[in-house]
């Protein structure tokens, strides 16, 4: 764009000279003329769209027509019309600069409500500046801004490089192909695409517990869960034991009810205290419900002296997350120093973009045990985001029958591999009451908070050392291999005592 604009203004300068010469000097006004031309053209070809071309046009033709005014009037020659054509010039592009932000910032005009915008996730080296791309990016009309601001170089060289870079889907793949190319100062390029929630409706009724329990929560009887992992017996280990702290796991979902008759005592203040979905605040519930306080359901949180339940927003009112939004969740998690982070959410990737793998890293510096559903399409969970990231515990889900539930991914194939009851999962309803689910997103919050008790024990615990006490303790079931073993919740506790 440089190139072009000091095009215009050469073109303009050789019309002056024309203009002032008593010939008129045809020779250099056809010169004049065309190198305007080859700067227009150059124009149209550099942008790649009408706007933003017109636009820098009519700032360098009206400092181009406003040069030439003050050349002719230095030699006495009437220069009037070149002053009023270039102040029109300049004052069409101060007009079109307006309508272009009274668009970008989502002004009452349909092209605005409806423009087709694709964001882009663009990683500098360490040693790079966001100005050594700029040309690039207004060639394309692109709008940048930091994605983690409030992680610096020294916290992650790569997370604190990442920018959002959002143009018109039209141009997107140009813009990519061509920041890719720069090969100095790009280390890497993806879509922030966005991930939604599909767990399956069932409506069958769960099962009954018949037999004695423990708790006084008036519906422990409905979930069939806490029996499938020895959960009762869990609690009749632990009641009367100190923890060495509360642990804290943090729900990345759609946000929590804080509020909630049955999670109120137990949630640590958080960003994303309220629910307008219900997802998250039904995770919240299976994974750090306060057990035994005479309402609603269960967890494996006695009497809430074992965890606390943090939130955070890495979906949005509608279940609909992008790869910029999970990964400030993660790194928010870490940097509050939670225990155990609980990720019922995930997408068809067969490579986890790299925004993710370095958010889950930065947790995992930070001593963040990160559990992540399998997935719910009834595929091999390596080739779904986050189960196939190195380190994670990875969660399918079981049926009243301890069978495979029908829609669970497998993750046999997967270093970390456990499987949890995932059907018919009775916890909180958004705003009040109780509700049953089915889905990845009801086993995993199961085992984090399994995991979370574990860690309450024993703090210091690694990822490693946890995945291997619920592998070593675990029920193993005919499809173990495709599913991993059932959590024992029981046994994992006595484990780390």
């Amino acid at each position: 764009m440089l190139i072009t604009g000091l095009l215009t203004i050469a073109a303009f300068l050789l019309i002056a000279s024309a203009a002032s010469r008593p010939g008129k000097s045809p020779i250099l006004m056809l010169a004049g003329m065309a190198v305007l031309s080859i700067s227009i053209a150059g124009h149209m070809i550099s942008y790649t769209s009408i706007f933003p071309a017109v636009t820098a046009l009519s700032a360098e033709i009206g400092v181009g027509l406003l040069l030439v005014a003050g050349f002719l009037a230095r030699k006495k020659i009437p220069a009037k019309p070149f002053f009023f054509l270039g102040s029109a010039s300049l004052a069409v592009c101060i007009l079109l600069l307006g309508i272009g932000h009274f668009l970008d910032s989502g002004g009452d005009n349909s092209l605005a409500r409806n423009a087709d915008l694709t964001t882009l996730l663009v990683e500098l080296g360490p040693d790079d500046s966001i100005d050594e791309i700029s040309s690039t990016l207004a060639k394309f009309n692109a709008d940048y801004e930091r994605a983690f601001p409030r992680v610096t170089l020294r916290m992650d060289e790569n997370l604190a490089q990442v920018y959002l870079v959002t143009t018109r889907t039209t141009h997107a793949d140009r813009l990519k192909e061509e920041l890719l190319g720069d090969v100095e100062n790009i280390d890497h390029v993806g879509l922030n695409w966005t991930v939604g929630l599909d767990d399956p409706i069932v409506s069958r009724e769960a099962p009954e517990i018949t037999r004695a329990v423990l708790e006084n929560d008036p519906f422990v009887s409905l979930q069939w869960g806490m029996e499938a992992i020895r959960g009762h017996e869990a609690h009749a280990l632990i009641k009367d034991l100190t923890p060495e702290r509360k642990a804290r796991v943090a729900i990345l979902d759609t946000g929590v009810d804080a509020k909630h008759e049955d999670i109120r005592s137990a949630f640590s203040s958080s960003p994303a205290a309220s629910d307008v979905h219900g997802h998250g605040s039904h995770c919240a519930g299976i994974a750090g419900a306060v057990t035994n306080n005479g309402l609603g359901i269960a967890s494996l949180n006695w009497e809430g002296e074992f965890i606390e339940v943090t939130a955070y927003q890495a979906l949005n009112d509608q279940g609909v997350g992008t790869i910029e939004m999970i990964a400030q969740a993660i790194i928010d998690a870490a940097r509050d120093e939670v225990d155990v982070i609980s990720m019922s959410l995930g997408g068809k990737s067969e490579e986890a973009p790299k925004t993710i793998v370095d958010a889950i890293k930065f947790a995992q510096r930070h001593n963040v045990i990160v559990v992540v559903s399998a997935g719910n399409s009834n595929e091999d969970a390596i080739d779904h985001m986050p189960s196939n990231v190195d380190g994670v515990i990875v969660v399918s889900a079981v049926d009243e029958n301890l069978q495979k539930a029908s829609f669970s991914n497998t993750n046999g194939s997967l270093a970390m591999p456990i499987t949890a009851p995932g059907v018919n999962i009775l916890s909180l309803k958004t705003e009040g009451g109780y509700v049953q689910m089915s889905g990845t997103s009801m086993s995993t919050p199961m085992v984090s908070g399994l995991v979370g008790v574990m860690r309450a024990f024993s703090p210091d615990l690694t990822a490693d050392e946890v995945y291997a006490i619920l592998h070593s303790t675990g029920r193993n079931l005919g499809e173990s291999s495709t599913i991993g073993r059932l959590i024992n919740a029981e046994e994992a506790i006595k484990a780390v005592r």
